[in-house]
């Protein structure tokens, strides 16, 4: 049975309102409900749809809940689950004649695409780029391949954007923002892990809520792999089987491990249990984070998905930036999304631990320079609209 069929029951029997529920829950977690939307096209002066010949023998797995779902998107992929070696570059307004002339580069993270930085999830946010915009600023903006796709294909993206961008402006250097797993693409170039060697053409390096020191949400929070599931999102899960209506389903395609299809998360993760103590009282809370058999489900554990990863975050941390750039940190400290709980384990912004965020020693490491670190009361997904961000945002870029 796939995991697509098995869990309409769930939603259908829920009716209209529960599934609104469920969706709504899903929406406002930052997990990404299967709507498909159109009209981003507006917010672009125009989309380039770029091809990376190093990855043409690439391929990243999709499954049903992950495919792309914004219509002008997928209109210019010409696929919802497009080759990895495609990747879009978004033009906004002004991005040949604003004041500031060192582009702006929004580098996007998990489930989410260029979109994110206008209008997240067609919920009527002014999003990180219009403000930027209106501050006078060149933007530019890149959707990768696979909303949850690897973090080296994506940094061979990322690499070739810079690189176009650059053509396009007539400038040397770009200003990188980037939210969340985004920073993870950035990282791997900046730090010559990518097939594609920097190119010095970085000039700052803002990172909002990019887990530094990685991630473990979705193994310290049991029932969101139920969340996920029943709403049909965008999200990944610790569990590769779970129990519906009394039968164990296999969900493989949407598990973290090396056979599912979201390749890129594995990547990020890092084990917390030592900082913050895992919640007892959540459903098979033991067997999630260190695999087995619980009451409902069934998982592979946190550490055998670190190593289906390459231990990703442990290798990032022994490369440090190029001792020219300038880099900032920006962490959100409220953990409510629309008053639905995120993570509330330790400090963090729903999703993303403060500390990981500000693991920054290695980053430092080669002689780059850390120009700020800061928290504001935002979460997770605030961090790409929020009127408080875009201007910290605005003074990191600021000469």
């Amino acid at each position: 049975m796939s995991d697509r069929l098995s869990s309409q029951p769930f939603l259908n029997m829920l009716g209209n309102s529960g599934q609104e529920l469920i969706q709504h829950f899903s929406r406002s977690m930052f997990l990404g409900v299967g709507s498909d939307y159109h009209h981003s096209h507006r917010f672009w002066e125009k989309v380039e749809r770029r091809q990376v010949d190093s990855l043409e023998n690439r391929h990243e797995p999709f499954c049903n809940e992950n495919r792309h779902h914004d219509l002008d998107i997928i209109s210019a992929f010409g696929s919802s689950t497009p080759k990895s070696n495609n990747y879009l570059l978004h033009f906004a307004p002004g991005w040949d004649s604003n004041l500031h002339k060192t582009p702006v580069l929004l580098v996007h993270g998990a489930g989410l695409d260029a979109t994110s930085f206008t209008d997240l999830f067609a919920m009527g946010y002014t999003g990180l780029q219009q403000q930027l915009i209106a501050m006078g600023y060149r933007v530019f903006a890149v959707t990768f391949s696979h909303l949850h796709g690897d973090n080296y294909v994506q940094a061979e993206q990322l690499a070739d954007a810079i690189a176009r961008v650059k053509e396009a402006t007539g400038q040397n250097k770009v200003n990188l923002v980037a939210h969340s797993k985004g920073g993870m693409a950035a990282r791997i170039y900046l730090c010559g892990l990518a097939h594609t060697p920097y190119q010095d053409d970085v000039n700052r390096y803002i990172m909002l809520g990019t887990p530094n020191l990685g991630v473990d949400f979705t193994f310290r929070n049991p029932l969101v792999n139920y969340l996920i599931y029943t709403s049909s999102s965008s999200g990944v899960m610790a569990w590769d089987r779970l129990m519906v209506f009394g039968a164990m389903v296999d969900v493989t395609s949407r598990a973290i491990y090396k056979d599912g299809c979201f390749p890129g998360q594995s990547q990020m993760l890092y084990r917390w249990d030592g900082e913050y103590g895992i919640d007892p009282m959540q459903p098979d809370w033991w067997t999630t984070y260190y695999g087995g058999a619980g009451l409902f489900s069934h998982s592979r554990g946190i550490n055998q998905a670190i190593a289906d990863g390459g231990n990703m975050i442990e290798v990032l941390n022994r490369h440090g930036l190029p001792p020219e750039i300038e880099f900032s940190v920006l962490a959100g400290s409220k953990h409510l999304f629309h008053g639905v709980p995120g993570d509330e384990s330790g400090p963090g912004d729903g999703l993303v631990f403060v500390d990981s965020v500000f693991y920054t020693d290695s980053l430092a490491r080669e002689g780059a320079r850390l120009r700020d670190k800061c928290v504001l009361p935002v979460n997770h997904m605030q961090l790409l609209y929020s009127e408080r961000v875009c201007r910290w945002v605005d003074l990191q870029l600021q000469e």
